[in-house]
């Protein structure tokens, strides 16, 4: 009787602050997922299983877990445990990446009124279901505003020519 090795794999419960929870939830269709070097998330995963020994730990308390599984082909290449230092860097590198789409989202609808940077940032906020709860607006905004220069200067709308993404600069009305 031969056994099927594919189907073992471990789980990975990994806390998470309530605004990544929440931007995962969108992010990747549920709580869970199945690591793979296909997506964002599961490459990211399987990359913490190494060590980082520049992390420090925090004393951050995080009420939820977002979960990971790693299939029998990762961890036996990759190892089975996530280290709690990396657990938190799994966090801080989504909140990076959530606070990133973020910022860039507010840079795109720039060419609206100054004021209307906050409007903007509620209606990414609305789509993740992120509440005042899980972060605040007001620290979010600020934490914009002493990013946006260096931003601004790395953004661009333009995209050179010769290649294949192109960006209309035309706001539809």
């Amino acid at each position: 009787m031969s056994q099927n090795y594919s189907q073992y794999s471990i789980v990975q419960k990994i806390p998470v602050a309530d605004h990544v929870y929440k931007y995962l939830l969108k992010l990747c269709g549920s709580d869970h997922i199945v690591a793979g070097r296909n997506s964002y998330v599961g490459s990211l995963v399987l990359s913490l299983q190494g060590r980082n020994y520049d992390v420090r730990v925090t004393r951050s308390k995080y009420t939820k877990i977002f979960e990971v599984e790693i299939t029998e082909t990762y961890y036996d290449k990759n190892g089975l445990f996530i280290t709690r230092e990396n657990a938190e860097l799994f966090n801080d590198q989504i909140d990076k990446k959530f606070r990133d789409e973020l910022y860039r989202m507010m840079l795109m609808n720039r060419h609206l009124e100054e004021k209307l940077f906050l409007q903007s940032m509620r209606t990414y906020l609305d789509f993740y279901d992120i509440t005042e709860d899980d972060i605040k607006t007001e620290s979010l905004y600020r934490d914009f505003k002493r990013k946006k220069e260096d931003l601004l200067s790395n953004f661009s709308l333009n995209t050179p020519a010769g290649t294949k993404c192109e960006v209309s600069q035309v706001v539809p009305s």
